[in-house]
């Protein structure tokens, strides 16, 4: 098995001990452990057979749904949010937007800026496919290059997700009556709002999952295409602040979720 499987195997491994502890529904628990079952099967059996072109392919390629799957599973443990901790959380933000202007580019920049700034915040979701597609045109791709590129995302977004059964709160977007940046009315922003309203699990991760994974995913493929790392390194930066211009994360979410990024590229260098 590679490293990634073994990262795959014990998240899900996790979270299914995890339904077994914390108080769930019965309709949330018994989705918890099928996931998390055959998400572990999918990886072990795929890592065992002998394996033609097409099914090597989907190997390479499955971490991608497994990282959303593992997302989506996280959601089932939300049960209320942390009041006083969302509070201290707004406060914070308060003062740091503040401080560094960026109520007044909410509320007064550029329309322009404001709008590649939500683009930003949607393509990374296509990003780390598209920073894999990277990695397998550098080269040949082989299985060293894609357990790197695989163990270093899944440490940065399964590390972000594994804390939300602890740490529980909701996006800074949906506690403010009226975000400013609707106030604008962006097309990306509206474009965003629906994407959202289908794909994500409306809680709030801590550290920001959107930030360390693209962050990680710019490392992990900018060390097999180096002419594009800064580029890729800047778009991942972009995304870590459309994150709290939009109002998507609090700013300490994505602050960590820097550090996580970062940290899960020194791991994969040292594990694989």
């Amino acid at each position: 098995m590679r490293v990634s499987d073994w990262i795959v195997s014990g998240f899900f491994a996790y979270l299914v001990v995890l339904a077994r502890m914390l108080p769930l529904s019965a309709r949330h628990r018994t989705r918890v452990l099928l996931i998390g079952m055959v998400s572990v099967g999918v990886v072990v059996v795929l890592s065992q057979l002998r394996l033609q072109l097409s099914m090597r392919v989907t190997r390479d390629w499955i971490p991608a749904v497994l990282l959303l799957q593992g997302y989506w599973t996280c959601g089932l443990f939300f049960r209320s949010p942390m009041l006083a901790l969302e509070e201290r959380l707004l406060r914070m933000d308060q003062w740091l937007l503040s401080r560094a202007a960026l109520e007044s580019l909410i509320r007064r920049g550029p329309r322009l800026l404001l709008e590649l700034l939500e683009l930003a915040y949607l393509c990374a979701y296509p990003f780390v496919p598209i920073a894999y597609g990277l990695v397998t045109l550098a080269g040949t791709a082989g299985e060293v290059d894609t357990d790197r590129f695989w163990t270093c995302v899944l440490l940065a977004s399964f590390g972000c997700y594994g804390v939300l059964p602890w740490i529980q709160t909701r996006p800074p977007r949906s506690l403010e009556p009226f975000p400013p940046l609707d106030q604008r009315h962006l097309l990306f922003r509206r474009v965003n709002n629906r994407v959202l309203s289908y794909m994500s699990v409306e809680v709030n991760t801590v550290p920001s999952g959107h930030t360390a994974t693209t962050l990680a995913a710019a490392l992990a493929a900018g060390s097999f295409v180096p002419t594009l790392l800064p580029w890729l390194i800047a778009f991942a930066l972009t995304v870590a602040v459309a994150t709290v211009v939009g109002r998507y994360h609090y700013s300490l979410d994505t602050l960590l979720g820097l550090g996580v990024g970062v940290a899960s590229w020194t791991f994969t260098n040292a594990l694989v």
